[in-house]
Parts: structure tokens; sequence; C-alpha cells
């Protein structure tokens, strides 16, 4: 069972974060395109930026593109697609062109499904995303659609998150994005810290304590992660007492 989030004990001089942008860094909305950071979150961001010599990074199920136009104009590496994508600041590893081959081979299907569901389909770089926040009356054939889909196709697998469903490419996720960016060299000699909603940040929960670091979740539910902070408010609470201390 997660410990309270009052519980972990942070210096920013040797720890590195790794932050989920929905859900986390921004609240939920029906309207995904909606979505916006406060002023007081982008301030606390480029405080942790400054203090942290750069060791700050986004990990969202979002393309990249979609994401830069929520953090803008905040200069803060992101890696999109659920570990597929990664920006320019964050050079990442070649993709495999396999990929591409196999999400087309699930688009098909999953265009037939969203437009008899009159559900929302979203094509990004590395997966396939049916939302249901509109419908969620739709959401158990949705989640099934999904799975028969990813069990049909090799290399992919499938995502649930919060009243949305991805075919992914397998062999990515946060937390093999983490454990790669760990490498680089603003995160040299650092502890990893993720932070996140949903089930689709497990992956980094179980990649940042692997390497001596914490997982922190924010909100109910079952999760591998080593603390947990009740709302995105009480989160965000603790974020600005922990940038006041480090000051």
């Amino acid at each position: 069972m997660p410990s309270d989030l009052e519980n972990l004990e942070i210096e920013l001089s040797s720890h590195g974060f790794f932050f989920d942008l929905d859900g986390t860094l921004a609240p939920i909305t029906d309207d995904p395109s909606a979505v916006t950071i406060s002023e007081g979150m982008r301030q606390s961001l480029s405080t942790l930026i400054n203090l942290t010599n750069g060791a700050v990074v986004v990990l969202t199920g979002r393309g990249l593109n979609d994401a830069a136009k929520i953090l803008g104009p905040l200069d803060l590496p992101v890696v999109g697609s659920h570990g597929l994508e990664y920006d320019h600041r964050c050079d990442g590893p070649d993709g495999d062109p396999k990929s591409s081959g196999q999400l087309r081979q699930a688009l098909s299907v999953l265009e037939t499904f969203a437009a008899e569901a009159r559900l929302k389909l979203e094509h990004k770089p590395g997966s396939i995303a049916i939302h249901y926040r509109h419908a969620p009356e739709q959401g158990e054939i949705a989640r099934q659609t999904v799975e028969n889909v990813a069990n049909q196709v090799p290399g992919l697998r499938a995502i649930h998150g919060k009243m949305v469903s991805e075919i992914a490419i397998a062999s990515v996720n946060k937390g093999t994005a983490l454990a790669y960016l760990m490498h680089r060299p603003e995160f040299a000699d650092r502890i990893p810290i993720m932070i996140g909603d949903d089930v689709t940040d497990e992956d980094g929960f179980e990649a940042a304590q692997r390497l001596g670091g914490s997982g922190i979740k924010i909100g109910a539910g079952p999760t591998q992660a080593m603390y947990r902070a009740q709302t995105i408010g009480s989160f965000h609470q603790w974020l600005t007492h922990l940038l006041a201390k480090g000051k």
C-alpha cells in the first residue's frame, strides 16, 4: 500500500523528475483539447527546472505537437506517445520501422468501430486511441474491441486509461523512456521520481523504483507506486512546499 506523499523526503540537488501530463500537471477535462496548465503550475515547473539544472521531463501519452501546445511556452523536454516520440531536446532512440505497419493493421478495424459507436478516434504516431469520456456507456465494448485487436496483431498491446483505450507498440512505454533518459547528462547520478495518475504511468513507477527512486500516484486506485497524493491539488501543494524549501 502506498505511503502518504508527505512521508517522501526529496533533495532537489540529487533527484530527477518525470511527469505525466493529463491528470498530473493539468486537470482532466471532458474535452481533451481543452486541457490547460495553470499559471501556478507553470511557475512551479520553471522553478523546478532551474533548481534541478534541467532534470525534468514530461512523459505523456499525447503526441508531441499536442503536448507542446499545452506546455508552451515552457522550455520543457517531452517524450510523447507513451515513450515512442522524443522531442529534439531528448535525442531519443531510433524507432522500430515495423511499428507503423503494425499500427496500420489495427487502424482500419478501430476506425470502423469508432464510426459505428460514434466515438472519437485519435491516431497518434505510436498509438491509436478510442475516447469515450462523452459516452461512458460505450466503455466496456471499446475496451474489449481494443483488447481483441491487440491480441490479433503481434507487437501491439492494449492500454486502458481514464475513459480512453489505446492500441500501442508493445516494446516501448513510459518505463523504457525513463530508463533511457536516466543515461542523459542532466540525470547523471540523480534519483528518479515518476509522477502520474493513470494505469499508463505504472511502467514509469516500476522503472523509477527499480533504479532506486520512487513513484508517486495521484488519486485512488491500485498502484505499485511507493507514494500517493490523494488529489491533483494536494500534489501541487506538496510540490510548491518542496520548491520553497529548495530555494
